[in-house]
């Protein structure tokens, strides 16, 4: 089996009422603090407790990274989240990052985590995939795209 990893996908946990957002067009961006790279290029969706399931994944458009209160200026309003949330979630951080949502595609059966061949348990941070399962997802078109505005 190849054992190689993707290098511009990442998986990762996000609590379920964000991947529905995501999923359904009304969140266009994903904020992040950790150490995520700038040039990912898809980001594939764990929903978290209760779903417990890859539930979809999108495209990438473009990173920017910037002071949060930058961040909040800019995107706050696409990000599906409120300001006091916000600002909990970035509390003390300098720099954060938004992920610019292009294209969104939900799972028409979500894979349970069991199945997932790139990693056992939900991704702490992110979580790379095993190219030849990222290529299975996209060549047996597992998903239902969402226009984005």
């Amino acid at each position: 089996m190849d054992k190689a990893k993707t290098s511009d996908v990442i998986a990762l946990s996000i609590k379920p009422v964000y991947a529905d957002a995501i999923l359904s067009g009304d969140k266009t961006v994903e904020f992040r603090k950790n150490g995520i790279p700038e040039d990912i290029k898809s980001i594939v969706l764990y929903a978290t407790q209760p779903v417990q399931q890859i539930v979809g994944y999108f495209d990438v458009k473009s990173c920017e990274v910037d002071d949060p209160s930058k961040l909040w200026e800019n995107y706050g309003g696409c990000g599906h989240i409120t300001f006091d949330d916000f600002n909990s979630y970035y509390k003390g951080k300098k720099i954060g990052k938004c992920f610019l949502i292009e294209n969104a595609y939900r799972f028409e059966k979500p894979i349970p985590l069991d199945k997932c061949k790139s990693f056992s348990k939900s991704p702490q941070s992110f979580a790379y995939l095993l190219k030849t399962e990222w290529k299975n997802i996209k060549r047996k078109k597992l998903a239902i795209h969402i226009q984005q505005p």
